[in-house]
Formats: C-alpha cells, structure tokens, sequence
C-alpha cells in the first residue's frame, strides 16, 4: 500500500481487495469470500526490524469471524512500513501479492487486474508487470516507504 496507507490501513485494504471479492466479481476473478489481517505463524509473520519494536505504524492482527486475535510475540507483526520490517524475500516467492497498481499476482502464474471486468477479452488483458514467480523480485524492489501487511483471504 501507499505510504498514506498507514492512516487508515482496514479502509485502504477494503478499498484495494473490493475488486477481487468473490460474490461481486465475475466467477474467474473472484480471489476471496472474506478477509482480515494475520501475520500468524507458518512463516507469515514480519520480523520487526530491532528498536523498531514499539512504532506506532506497525500492524497487527485483526479479530477473526470470533473476535480472537492470535497473540503476536514482541519483535513480530503482520505489517507495516517496507523500512521497519526484516522482509523474508526467499519466503515470499509462495506469496500472493496484490502491487500498488492494481494486480493480483499469484505465484502460480495466475492474475488477474483490479479494472477487469466480464467484458474484459483476453484479447484486452495486458501482460501483468510481475511475472510468473517474481512476486518476491517485486517485494525486494518496492520503496522502502511502502506498506506492506500481510492478509489472510479464504476463498
């Protein structure tokens, strides 16, 4: 995200996953049926860069469908500015990753962009500026400045 982003980061993310959502989109575009933030364990989590631990700007889980929010240890979280976080750029190859101008990239090749539509052809669909596998390339490349949260979508 933006580095406004960080204002007002659950609007921001509504905003930005609101084109992908699964029962408004168009059956081979829909990604998610719900979202929130998690960092969890599995890998997901950011490493927070040391004396960084207590920003302001760093970001944590959000309550899921229960209203629990997994414990985050200190030093750990689920986003924030690219420039507080250790970035695990080799982990991030398995990583969705939706770019700053509006592409859902998955690591398997699929993707799909936020203006698409069902009238969109294949004929209309330009190539995506991340290619197949080069999420983690377009993570390590991004400003420093840039938001980066980690979103949990089941789909």
């Amino acid at each position: 995200m933006p580095p406004d982003a960080i204002d007002d980061v659950q609007a921001t993310l509504t905003r930005a996953l609101a084109p992908f959502e699964m029962y408004e989109q168009p059956a081979d575009r829909g990604m998610w049926d719900t979202w929130r933030i998690r960092a969890g364990g599995e890998g997901a989590r950011f490493d927070v860069r040391p004396g960084y631990e207590d920003d302001p700007r760093l970001i944590y889980d959000t309550p899921d469908y229960a209203g629990f929010v997994l414990p985050t240890n200190r030093g750990e979280c689920a986003g924030g500015p690219k420039a507080l976080l250790n970035v695990p750029v080799d982990t991030l190859r398995w990583t969705d990753v939706l770019t700053l101008d509006g592409w859902w990239v998955e690591p398997s090749g699929v993707w799909a962009h936020e203006d698409w539509d069902e009238h969109t052809s294949y004929e209309d669909k330009p190539d995506c500026q991340v290619p197949p596998g080069g999420n983690e390339n377009y993570l390590a490349a991004i400003p420093e400045d840039t938001v980066l949260v980690r979103v949990y979508c089941h789909g």
